[in-house]
């Protein structure tokens, strides 16, 4: 099987292809990809615009428990993410022996993950106690994790799956997924918050709930289309089960653990904001909130870039074709950056119009009217380091990665955010700067980040001579 693989079997971009064929590639696999994360971010946007027409309470815990559980989840997404890399060398290498064993391995990784990471979340009250938020805050905020907790089992096996198709360079699957999901949200969230029908009013709650059953059900399809599907029967992917497989595990740790604390380090630097800001108010924590959604919706377009960059380097090192590694690496900066600076100028000249229509409460309004144009500074700087980091993963190296995501997120961001948020820098006469604190540092630290990335990119590749050989022959 792995030397004769059918029509049905992924095939890579041939040796020598050029810059703009990679391009081409880059944009057809990143497609998909965008569809179904802006499908996934939507529930996070539909979220705050129910809870804001529930009670301030209930947007507050949304902003405070969608933060830990992004925090958590993502975490356990990353190491899940450390499949991708081995699938895709192997892709690349023509070893397609080696998938069903990398794909079933991974779901056992998985399930590990959805034990640790429900504890977690059914037991936040050492932060609520720490960030010191309000009694009517933390008891809604706990009632919404213990549901929420239940998503995560669902998410990491659906990750998993979403992982598998990429590295195949079949992700179209997951754009469908990904707006059937947000469809399902769309109409079940606001019945089970607002009590539509006869049912309860849950209010964030019920935001929780619709959640929890929608990636449930994806993994569901997820792990049935991989049993069913033309690539999958000719894989079989899902057949002739393994148990655990503590070596093959040990491998995806090995990428997936430094992967997972990067993303753990560089999301949890944002969403912790939710709770660094509580003792500034509701209203800054809802403005938090709305402006987290405007960043992560625009962080679509460079993560999708990025997941596509990740696989088809991975691809083009398993073949030993550094010059393909790095015309791919070098095409998906370009691409991603030029992007997110449109993207960047589009959210600074509709700010007014998109405030208004997601929050009515004015005072929240007002606390996020002024602070759109760093975001917008931040969507150039975060694509260049994330596509970085992402080329670093395809070529299988994640640890030297991590401790530039601790220094720069956990240290310029979010431990420079409290200290301008709170205290700002008397030295240079800059007075506390509140919630614009912590924003000013995530566009710091996104600098940071992206220049010691792209410094590590360059040095991994010139350790292949073979690449300039290739590039100069080019």
């Amino acid at each position: 099987m792995s030397d004769t693989p059918s029509a049905d079997l992924p095939s890579e971009i041939g040796r020598g292809a050029s810059s703009p064929a990679i391009t081409s590639a880059i944009t057809k696999h990143a497609t998909p990809i965008l569809i179904a994360q802006l499908a996934s971010m939507s529930t996070a946007i539909v979220d705050t615009v129910i809870t804001a027409r529930v009670s301030t309470v209930d947007l507050a815990a949304v902003g405070i428990g969608a933060g830990l559980y992004m925090s958590v989840m993502l975490a356990g997404a990353g190491v899940v993410q450390g499949l991708t890399p081995i699938a895709a060398h192997h892709v690349g290498a023509r070893r397609f022996d080696q998938l069903p064993a990398t794909l079933q391995q991974g779901l056992w990784l998985c399930l590990l993950l959805a034990v640790g990471g429900s504890l977690i979340l059914a037991m936040p009250d050492w932060l609520l106690n720490m960030n010191h938020v309000s009694p009517a805050v933390a008891e809604r905020t706990r009632a919404y994790l213990a549901v929420l907790a239940l998503a995560l089992p669902g998410t990491l096996v659906y990750r998993a799956c979403g992982g598998m198709l990429n590295a195949l360079g079949r992700p179209r699957m997951l754009m469908f997924f990904g707006l059937a999901n947000a469809g399902s949200h769309v109409l079940l969230a606001p019945m089970l918050a607002f009590g539509w029908f006869g049912l309860p009013a849950l209010g964030a709650v019920g935001c929780a709930a619709s959640v929890a059953f929608n990636t449930t059900l994806l993994a569901v399809v997820g792990l049935i289309y991989l049993i069913r599907s033309p690539v999958s029967r000719e894989l079989q992917l899902l057949r002739q089960w393994q148990g655990p497989r503590w070596p093959l595990i040990a491998e995806h740790l090995k990428l997936g653990l430094p992967i997972g604390l990067s993303t753990f380090v560089e999301m949890s630097s944002f969403a912790l904001i939710g709770l660094l800001v509580a003792g500034l108010g509701a209203e800054a924590v809802g403005a938090n909130r709305l402006l987290g959604n405007f960043a992560g919706t625009c962080y679509m377009l460079p993560l999708s870039i990025s997941i596509a960059t990740l696989a088809l380097v991975g691809q083009a090192a398993g073949a030993q074709d550094w010059a393909r590694v790095r015309r791919t690496a070098a095409a998906g900066m370009a691409l991603g950056c030029t992007i997110s600076v449109l993207v960047g100028i589009t959210l600074w000249l509709l700010q007014r119009p998109l405030i208004e229509a997601s929050v009515p409460d004015p005072a929240v309004r007002a606390a996020a009217f002024g602070l759109v144009g760093l975001i917008a500074l931040y969507q150039l700087v975060d694509a260049a380091q994330t596509i970085a980091a992402q080329a670093l993963r395809g070529l299988k190296i994640t640890t030297l990665p991590m401790l530039v995501h601790i220094f720069s997120f956990w240290g310029v961001g979010l431990a420079g955010g409290w200290w301008l948020c709170y205290h700002g820098l008397q030295a240079l006469n800059i007075a506390p700067q509140g919630l614009a604190g912590f924003w000013q540092a995530g566009v710091a630290s996104s600098s940071v980040a992206a220049l010691l990335f792209a410094g590590l990119l360059w040095a991994a590749l010139r350790k292949h001579p073979s690449s300039r050989t290739n590039r100069d022959a080019a």
